[in-house]
C-alpha cells in the first residue's frame, strides 16, 4: 500500500456528533469576530458569495489569460438557469469553478460559505467525506477525476439580501443545493455519501462517517416486535435496476440500486418519479414512545448537518411518517431504508455488492430547489406592485 495512502488517510477529521447537540429553537447566531458582535448565518452567507463574487470580478489572472478560461463565467450563472435541476454526486465534470483552480483567498471565502450553511456537525462530515478522495484515489482504477481540488462552486444569479438566487457546492458524495431569498434559506435536494464509509486501512481502522444514520435505523427495527417488522419490510423493486444491473451494479434482495430520489442512470423524464412512491413501510403512528422517540432522532440527526436557523422550514411530525426497510440489521449488515411523510423524503442505501458504499438524499417536496420561498417572493413583489397584474 503507498505510504500516501496512510498519510493522507491519517489527516481525516475524526468528531463525534449527535443530533441533540443541534436540536434547539433558540439556536444562536453566528459569531463575528472582525467586529466583535454576531451576525445571522442568513447575512453571513450572503456576504461571504459577495466576496467571492468580488474576486472574480476584476482583472483575469496569469492563469486565466495562459489556459484561456474566465473564473467569473464558471463561478456565475443565470439565476433560473436549467442546470439547477441537474445536480449529482458522482465525479464526472461539471459547471462552477472548481477549487484546483481557485485563489487562497477564494477557497478561504468557499470555507466561510459552507461555515454559514452547516452546523459543526455537517461541516466537520463534509470535510471528511472530501478527504476521502485521497483515499480513493489510491484504492480505485476507474478513470473518474478524484481529489478535493474537483470539488465545484457554482453560483445561479448574483448574492443578494433582497432577490432570489442559489448556490451549489458539489463534488463525489456531496452534492449541497442551497436556495437563498430575502426571508430564508432552503437546503434541499441535500446528498451525502463516502465511499469506503468504514475505514478498513491506515491507523483510522474503524472510523465510519455516517454511523449516525444508519446506527439509528438498525436500533429501530431492532426494537420492533416481529408483526411491526414485518410491516416496516418492504420487497425490492428489480425492474428500477436493470439498467444498474447490465453495467455490472448489483445489490440485495432487488434493493434499490441508488436512492430513487437522486439522477442517477435516469433519463430527465424520471428525475421526480421519488415523489410517487407508495408511503409502504410502518407508520410512526404504529410506534411505542420509545420507537417514536428513535425515529424523531433519526428525523433530526438528517438535518442536523444544516445550521438550525435554516431548518424552520421543514417541520416533521412524527405520527405522518413512515418507516420502510430492507436489508440486514446486523452491525455490519447491508440496508437500504426510506422515511417519508408529508414533504419530508429521505433514503439511505448502502445496497452495493461492495460493502461499506453510502448514499444518502434528503428531498422536500414543497421546498425543493427554494420552490416556496421563490413564490413568496414573487407574492410579495407583486402586492407591492413591482410585477404586472396578469
Amino acid at each position: 500500500m503507498p505510504k500516501s495512502f496512510v498519510r493522507f488517510a491519517s489527516v481525516l477529521l475524526v468528531a463525534g456528533w449527535t443530533a441533540a447537540a443541534m436540536a434547539t429553537d433558540d439556536a444562536p447566531p453566528m459569531l463575528d469576530v472582525a467586529g466583535g458582535t454576531t451576525i445571522e448565518p442568513h447575512e453571513r452567507m450572503v456576504a461571504a458569495a459577495s466576496r467571492l463574487l468580488e474576486s472574480v470580478s476584476g482583472e483575469p489572472t496569469l492563469s486565466e489569460v495562459l489556459s484561456d478560461y474566465s473564473m467569473r463565467d464558471m463561478l456565475l450563472h443565470e439565476a433560473g438557469s436549467d442546470e439547477i435541476e441537474n445536480w449529482s454526486y458522482w465525479p464526472t465534470d461539471r459547471i462552477g469553478l472548481p477549487l484546483k483552480l481557485m485563489t487562497t483567498d477564494q477557497m478561504v471565502q468557499t470555507q466561510e460559505l459552507l461555515w454559514s450553511l452547516l452546523s459543526e456537525q455537517g461541516y466537520l462530515k463534509i470535510l471528511n467525506i472530501m478527504q476521502l478522495e485521497n483515499l480513493v484515489f489510491w484504492t480505485t482504477n476507474s478513470g473518474f477525476p478524484r481529489g478535493m481540488g474537483d470539488y465545484t462552486l457554482v453560483f445561479f444569479g448574483e448574492p443578494s439580501m433582497t432577490e432570489p438566487w442559489s448556490w451549489r457546492f458539489e463534488g463525489h458524495h456531496i452534492s449541497l443545493n442551497v436556495s437563498v431569498a430575502p426571508d430564508g434559506v432552503a437546503v434541499t435536494p441535500s446528498f451525502v455519501g463516502a465511499k469506503p464509509s468504514r475505514i478498513a486501512a491506515s491507523p483510522l481502522t474503524g472510523v465510519r462517517l455516517l454511523r449516525t444514520w444508519e446506527d439509528a435505523a438498525k436500533t429501530l427495527i431492532n426494537s420492533m416486535t416481529e408483526q411491526q417488522r414485518s410491516i416496516a419490510n418492504v420487497a425490492g423493486d428489480p425492474d428500477f435496476n436493470t439498467l444498474a444491473a447490465s453495467l455490472g451494479i448489483v445489490t440485495f434482495d432487488d434493493a434499490p440500486f441508488d436512492p430513487i430520489g437522486t439522477h442517477f442512470l435516469r433519463p430527465e423524464s424520471d428525475w421526480e418519479n421519488w415523489r410517487d412512491l407508495p408511503a409502504d413501510g410502518i407508520a410512526g403512528s404504529a410506534l411505542n414512545p420509545k420507537q417514536k422517540a428513535l425515529l424523531a432522532r433519526l428525523v433530526d440527526s438528517v438535518k442536523a448537518i444544516y445550521r438550525p436557523q435554516h431548518l424552520t422550514r421543514y417541520p416533521t411530525d412524527t405520527d405522518d411518517l413512515r418507516f420502510a426497510f430492507m436489508g440486514s440489521s446486523t452491525p455490519e449488515g447491508m440496508i437500504y431504508f426510506r422515511i417519508q411523510g408529508g414533504d419530508f423524503f429521505y433514503e439511505y442505501g448502502n445496497t452495493q455488492a461492495e460493502p461499506d458504499h453510502v448514499h444518502t438524499v434528503w428531498r422536500d417536496k414543497s421546498h425543493d430547489h427554494g420552490a416556496d420561498l421563490l413564490l413568496r417572493h414573487l407574492q410579495q413583489r407583486h402586492q407591492k406592485g413591482g410585477l404586472p397584474a396578469d
